[in-house]
């Protein structure tokens, strides 16, 4: 049985019409057409969206059989495709030692227990939010809509921690550690005034490094 073969009876065995398989892995229904009429087979490059698609393995996809000669074997694969940064995390992660694997698995862990805790949300990618100041690791941005109740936003660039800042009370909500807490504080007293006139007066200005 050929690999195109293989795809047409997990096809029917699954009820799945080309139509659907053709939205699952982006292959033209064209093209899955040619694999039966021309006994064709698909390129390398499509092996693991039918994969994903299909519920099988690679193995059992090129050959029919599994390691464990078990092809019912439950199977999760992800398609990435190149050029996103999804991608290069991951090949990145691949080119580290386990040791380094470990030390970037535990801070991936402790950044995603951070968010759960927090109720903050991090907009700082939001076309409309403006970098207006960078001090000490620390990223100030503010929303050139202006929506909402004057604050800014903080990001704590060495130890990837967000936050926010009200500009009227000089609240400050984040798990920012106690070294880093004060630097804020001060950095907000001292523009403070200039804050809120660049709120109320719906003006984003740079504003000047500070130490």
């Amino acid at each position: 049985m050929t690999i195109g073969q293989r795809i047409f009876h997990l096809l029917e065995e699954k009820h799945m019409t080309q139509k659907e398989f053709s939205n699952k892995t982006g292959i033209a229904t064209t093209t899955i057409s040619d694999w039966r009429k021309k006994n064709t087979n698909p390129g390398s490059d499509k092996v693991m969206v039918i994969c994903a698609a299909l519920g099988v393995t690679p193995e059992y996809l090129l050959s029919g059989v599994t390691e464990d000669s078990n092809r019912g074997r439950d199977v999760d694969y992800m398609v990435i495709p190149q050029g996103t940064e999804e991608r290069e995390l991951i090949e990145l992660f691949n080119d580290l030692d386990w040791l380094e694997r470990e030390h970037l698995l535990e801070y991936a862990r402790k950044a995603k227990e951070k968010s759960l805790l927090s109720d903050y949300v991090d907009r700082t990618e939001k076309k409309s939010m403006v970098k207006i100041a960078e001090f000490c690791d620390v990223e100030v941005f503010m929303d050139s809509e202006f929506e909402g109740a004057p604050s800014v936003d903080i990001n704590y660039l060495d130890d990837n921690i967000q936050g926010s800042l009200r500009l009227s009370e000089g609240t400050i909500t984040g798990s920012f550690s106690k070294y880093v807490l004060p630097v804020i504080e001060a950095w907000y007293k001292e523009h403070k005034s200039q804050l809120i006139a660049m709120w109320n007066n719906k003006k984003v200005e740079m504003i000047p490094a500070w130490e």
